[in-house]
């Protein structure tokens, strides 16, 4: 099987970009051809005011595309992030020339120019009933721009009537709530054209099940949608310690709380490599986020290690952590109930949270393993193949 891959890369290198790359990596161990078609997009203003004008159609993509095509013949093509050096205009290249292509939304960006469905410190849903964003527009989500957001709002719905998305053979998202966002929106693809694959990290081998320490951890950006505000006021005055690694915009609002809190311990940023370590130590770990998380990699990192986590019963966590199984739910945006849910935690003994563990880590086991991950991969590939080859047929016919 001959694969290309085609990503925009973003002008910071983030975790979409490195998983791409991982994701390429673990194919070509597997043995099979893979090429990536790759674009960047601009670091400088005015080219990127030049990328974006061109995101309706960008027909130096589309030629690139063709070209690459013609000259690699792939089996399957799989686009990740479309936005905005490479346009729709590469999903045209492989309809033209006939091949296949799946397409992983990483975020909810065909549904809300906000990619996120989060605006200002909340959940923003506006856009998934509306068949134009005029609420999003008018308040402008992306990059605080009503202009920039019209644009980008215009092209998703310009190709929603060229029919570009009905050209995607499959659309891949992380998971089954993503799954559930997409079909209850207003995008308008049948639901057989939405599979669920999720991400997956090698086995780090550092996981324990005894041996914990008495601290919580949290590990991420210090943002407002990874509900930092919650966490700080849930253990304000109490007696739980708690880690914090990361950084941020928000960081100086936690060294000034930690200053105050003797309990809180801001650690700074945790680098790669000592992650694992770190979280092996922790009695377990805190995911308070407050917006529709697509797949967060820390939560994986954390079932990968044994480590249960306490994680509001929102978006991807709601499905990815079972509720006194492999970690506890606590209501979104309530440091209350997160407060409730830690003395609910530390009242366990300590055979108890050793099974919760054990459970952490069959979870990743099962399902975040690169080994889980290419068989589905795979599955896909070849389904969508063997679709498009009926597909061709009949209509030839």
């Amino acid at each position: 099987m001959k694969i290309l891959i085609i990503h925009s890369f973003y002008r910071e290198t983030g975790g979409e970009d490195n998983m791409v790359l991982e994701k390429i990596a673990l194919l070509k161990a597997a043995g099979f051809d893979v090429e990536l078609l790759g674009f960047q997009n601009p670091t400088k203003f005015l080219d990127s005011i030049v990328d974006l004008f061109f995101l309706l159609f960008n027909v130096s993509s589309f030629i690139k595309t063709l070209k690459k095509i013609r000259g690699y013949r792939p089996d399957i093509i799989h686009l990740h992030n479309w936005h905005f050096a490479a346009s729709p205009s590469v999903i045209f290249a492989a309809h033209v020339l006939k091949t296949p292509l799946v397409l992983t939304a990483h975020n909810f960006r065909l549904l809300c120019p906000s990619a996120i469905l989060f605006n200002n410190g909340e959940l923003f849903l506006e856009s998934l009933k509306e068949k134009f964003p005029w609420t999003a527009i008018k308040i402008g989500v992306y990059r605080n721009s009503s202009l920039q957001t019209f644009w980008l709002a215009f092209c998703v719905f310009v190709h929603k009537k060229l029919k570009t998305w009905q050209k995607v053979s499959k659309f891949i998202v992380l998971s089954d709530f993503m799954k559930d966002i997409f079909l209850q929106s207003s995008f308008g693809i049948a639901a057989d054209k939405f599979v669920t694959k999720q991400n997956s990290i090698p086995d780090p081998i550092v996981w324990a099940k005894n041996g914990r320490g008495k601290h919580f951890a949290f590990v991420g950006r210090l943002v407002v949608e990874k509900g930092i505000e919650v966490l700080l006021k849930a253990f304000a005055n109490t007696e739980f310690q708690l880690h914090i690694y990361g950084y941020g915009p928000l960081e100086q609002k936690v060294r000034d709380f930690a200053e105050l809190h003797p309990n809180i311990s801001f650690k700074g940023a945790l680098p790669h490599e000592n992650l694992f370590a770190e979280l092996r130590k922790c009695s377990a770990l805190i995911f308070p986020s407050i917006w529709y998380e697509g797949m967060p990699l820390t939560v994986i990192e954390g079932l990968s290690t044994g480590t249960p986590i306490i994680a509001s019963n929102l978006g991807a966590m709601s499905t990815m952590i079972q509720n006194h199984s492999n970690g506890l739910h606590f209501e979104a945006g309530n440091p209350l109930d997160l407060a409730q849910k830690l003395a609910y935690w530390s009242a366990r003994s300590e055979e108890e949270k050793a099974q919760y563990s054990q459970r952490a880590r069959a979870t990743y086991e099962e399902n975040y393993t690169p080994e889980a991950n290419l068989r589905r991969l795979l599955a896909i590939y070849s389904g969508a193949i063997n679709e498009y080859k009926l597909k061709l047929k009949l209509t030839d016919k």
